[in-house]
């Protein structure tokens, strides 16, 4: 897998100089399809059913991206990268909890979330008169307002576990984050576009990485969880 991430890495780059832009995007769809596959390949029945959700509405949102000027499709994207970022919650939302967590630490949390998730909600704001109609801005909003809550949930899961499973799954959740904000940039010209859209690709395709390694780890534990049960 890390061959192939920096051949897609590099293989966007080239694409995206050529201003092949629609290939551009379809790859970012190829990327996690290509995903899917190895993990299905390798893990067989026991797949986890959250990662094959994510992979499969995160590549479908990523396809539809090719016809993102079209409003309808633009709607359609947005629905699916919502769905996609549902099938990450249904993961954490189990095995989330507030034991042993101090006071302390569960109100400096919330409060750089806040802010974070205000800064977030600003950005979104920003790209508003940018969206082709109602239904992608919401949708937009919505993609949003579960990334804050992922990130909130990620921490306090790995606040209270300290493992390398909790810390993968943080580490996913951020970079996913990150590549759908600098998606953003780019997309809409903010700022330094060319450099966003590179960065975007780059934590995309290190988020998918993380992601696969993370099921190996995920499944590794579910195993021993089984084999420890009385």
């Amino acid at each position: 897998m890390g061959v192939l991430a920096i051949f897609f890495i590099v293989a966007s780059i080239v694409i995206h100089s050529f201003h092949n832009y629609s290939l551009f995007r379809l790859l970012r769809g190829i990327i996690c399809y290509t995903a899917l596959v190895y993990v299905l390949i390798a893990h067989g029945k026991n797949i986890q059913k959250w990662l094959v959700g994510f992979l499969f509405f995160y590549g479908a949102s990523s396809v539809t991206t090719v016809w993102y000027e079209n409003s309808t499709m633009a709607s359609v994207s947005m629905i699916l990268n919502f769905l996609a970022f549902l099938m990450l919650l249904w993961y954490i939302v189990p095995k989330f909890t507030f034991k042993k967590i101090s006071k302390a630490f569960t109100l400096l949390i919330v409060l750089m979330l806040l802010l974070n998730g205000y800064l977030f909600l600003q950005f979104v704001e920003l790209m508003k008169e940018m969206t082709l109609n109602y239904t992608q801005y919401i949708f937009m909003v919505l993609s949003a307002f579960c990334g804050i809550l992922l990130a909130f949930m990620a921490l306090f899961y790995n606040h209270y576990f300290n493992s390398k499973l909790s810390m993968g799954f943080t580490l996913l959740v951020f970079l996913i984050i990150f590549a759908e904000i600098f998606r953003g940039i780019g997309y809409y010209d903010l700022a330094y576009s060319t450099l966003f859209v590179y960065l975007a690709r780059i934590f995309l395709v290190l988020s998918v990485y993380t992601l696969v390694h993370f099921s190996f780890l995920d499944l590794k534990n579910v195993k021993v969880s089984k084999t420890a049960a009385p």
